[in-house]
């Protein structure tokens, strides 16, 4: 099969990317932060064994708690109880990668799956999916997710042999359905048995400890996947009655083919742009959490966190004419990455965009 076709179709979507100003500034920002993510120990040396823990200069702090000005020692000044911005900033920038991409990458998966199942397999199937989809979206989502953070334990058993037992028995539907080979069925079956009965006389359980910020993922995820589920359901239900489709199943295709090789190629660029730009609102909701005392820890390298530390000291107009640095260089990190991604999922919609693409 030639590659002429494809290379060219990715010549054309980076001619498009080159002629729109701000997707190349959306770009510029993204590529940026992932620099200063990449130098963090370079930019910024660790104090501590966790390099997420910002450095207190305890000197400083010895004559005065409030927040002191840049300075060459501290180039973007101090929060109160002297914790260098300077740092949290740098290494917060890892923190809203890790955050930002996590969130998206759970929330993504569950959506497609969710949202794929109930497109096309429709029926019953699909009225109870988009049902309990249709109870999450009815919740606000910040309320929801402080809810969330704050019911989650502080360790989660995890009953690997409930988990494997389920998996086994999913996987042993799949290949009845399939009508495969009945070696694999009988193998199947039997790993079924052997966890069943490991899973009544002696389970394997894990505690996983969890902290305050893998709440925060856990907890803006399961608020954040309805609306994936709902985008490509709906671009499904698009195409799946198309004359491809009915050739594909006409050709004896299994669904798995037909919705990895003719469906999602054809539905997925729609989500991938939201999924960009939901990348800064996910950073921005785990910030405001930061900032309600419910996310990162006190002293840990985090944008929310740190503005969360100003607001003792902007109450004024005095306080905040020689404090603003406090909560302004924090918030500016915060925008700017924000922006970043919200323009390069423009940038996405003018190259991926069917509708738009070829003006």
């Amino acid at each position: 099969m030639s590659m002429e076709p494809r290379v060219k179709e990715w010549k054309f979507m980076l001619k498009r990317v080159r002629e729109t100003p701000l997707a190349l500034a959306g770009v510029a920002i993204i590529i940026f932060f992932i620099l200063i993510a990449l130098l963090a120990p370079v930019l910024a040396p660790p104090t501590y064994s966790d390099p997420f823990k910002i450095p207190q200069d305890k000197e400083i702090y010895s004559l005065t708690p409030n927040p002191t000005p840049p300075t060459l020692t501290h180039i973007f000044g101090t929060s109160d109880q002297q914790y260098d911005i300077y740092y949290a900033c740098i290494w917060g920038t890892i923190t809203a990668f890790r955050v930002g991409l996590t969130v998206v990458l759970i929330s993504l998966i569950i959506g497609l799956i969710l949202g794929v199942a109930a497109a096309y397999y429709g029926g019953i199937l699909d009225e109870i999916l988009m049902r309990f989809t249709d109870i999450i979206i009815a919740f606000p989502g910040l309320i929801l997710a402080m809810a969330l953070v704050l019911a989650f334990p502080a360790a989660i058993p995890i009953n690997l042999s409930s988990i494997f037992l389920v998996v086994s028995i999913i996987c042993s539907f799949v290949i009845i359905m399939a009508r495969s080979d009945r070696k694999l069925l009988l193998v199947t079956q039997m790993i079924v048995v052997a966890f069943l009965v490991s899973y009544i006389y002696q389970p394997i359980v894990l505690h996983l400890e969890i902290t305050n910020l893998d709440k925060v993922l856990f907890a803006i995820a399961i608020v954040g996947w309805p609306g994936y589920a709902r985008l490509i359901r709906g671009e499904i239900l698009r195409v799946k009655n198309e004359d491809y489709i009915e050739a594909a199943k006409a050709a004896g295709s299994s669904d798995f083919r037909i919705i990895t090789r003719h469906i999602l190629p054809n539905t997925i660029y729609p989500l991938l742009v939201v999924v960009s730009m939901d990348v800064g609102s996910i950073v921005l909701t785990a910030a405001a959490l930061s900032f309600l005392g419910i996310g990162a820890p006190i002293d840990y390298a985090d944008w929310g966190q740190m503005i969360s530390r100003s607001r003792a000291w902007i109450r004024n107009p005095e306080m905040l004419a020689s404090n603003f640095h406090t909560f302004f260089i924090p918030g500016l990190f915060i925008t700017l990455f924000s922006l970043g991604w919200n323009l390069l999922g423009d940038a996405l919609r003018d190259v991926l965009d069917p509708m738009l693409r070829r003006r």
